[in-house]
């Protein structure tokens, strides 16, 4: 209801892989009864975390029920992948990405890494991590990916941006992601949220 009845704000359904265990199939069909709800414009956030101590098998199971019913609505995904990038890419590559494809939720892997999932047709998400001092390997993925398939995100209340690190992230401080990203890219920021507004429609509303 609250995302019903907020202008501007619209809402993804999913499972997260790390919560992805003991997966029935009415939890399956609440995600589709979701799906049905007003504004909900993707399904998300799923994928694979090897990051913590979760079954794997658990997680390969929840991402392959949950791109089939994408597929069904007709809905693109988000995507979380954390330590498990070429997992992640080989599964995808074997099982096809809905019509709609998705986004990489705050990319956070190397070049090499984000051309494969670029070649999928998908969209990277880039946090407050490229704002800090010592990552250069993410900055160079920002300068290499180009800005058509963009999309500036906060993660909040995670991963805040300099100058706000080590506190609660805040939506707001997505600017400060927009700068970086106007800075590395050589473009200024009102041309930079033209070119995203439109990326967001197109991935999102299917528009364009």
């Amino acid at each position: 209801d609250f995302v019903k009845d907020e202008e501007k704000i619209f809402g993804a359904v999913g499972i997260h892989p790390t919560e992805s265990q003991d997966l029935k199939e009415t939890d399956l069909d609440k995600i589709k009864e979701l799906v049905g709800k007003p504004k909900i414009v993707a399904i998300g956030e799923i994928g694979l975390d090897f990051h913590w101590e979760t079954n794997k098998q658990d997680q390969y199971k929840s991402l392959d029920a949950q791109l089939d019913i994408a597929e069904e609505m007709g809905l693109p995904v988000v995507f979380h992948i954390r330590d498990a990038y070429d997992e992640a890419y080989n599964f995808l590559q074997k099982k096809g990405l809905p019509a709609r494809k998705g986004v990489v939720h705050c990319f956070s892997s190397d070049w090499e890494a984000a051309e494969k999932f670029l070649d999928l047709g998908l969209y990277l998400g880039f946090d407050g991590p490229i704002t800090y001092p010592k990552n250069n390997k993410l900055r160079e993925v920002v300068e290499k990916t180009p800005v058509e398939r963009i999309l500036p995100e906060t993660d909040a209340p995670f991963l805040p941006p300099v100058p706000y690190r080590g506190k609660r992230n805040n939506p707001t401080y997505v600017k400060y992601v927009y700068e970086k990203i106007s800075e590395i890219k050589g473009i200024d920021v009102e041309t930079l949220k033209e070119i995203t507004k439109s990326n967001v429609e197109k991935l999102f509303f299917n528009k364009g």
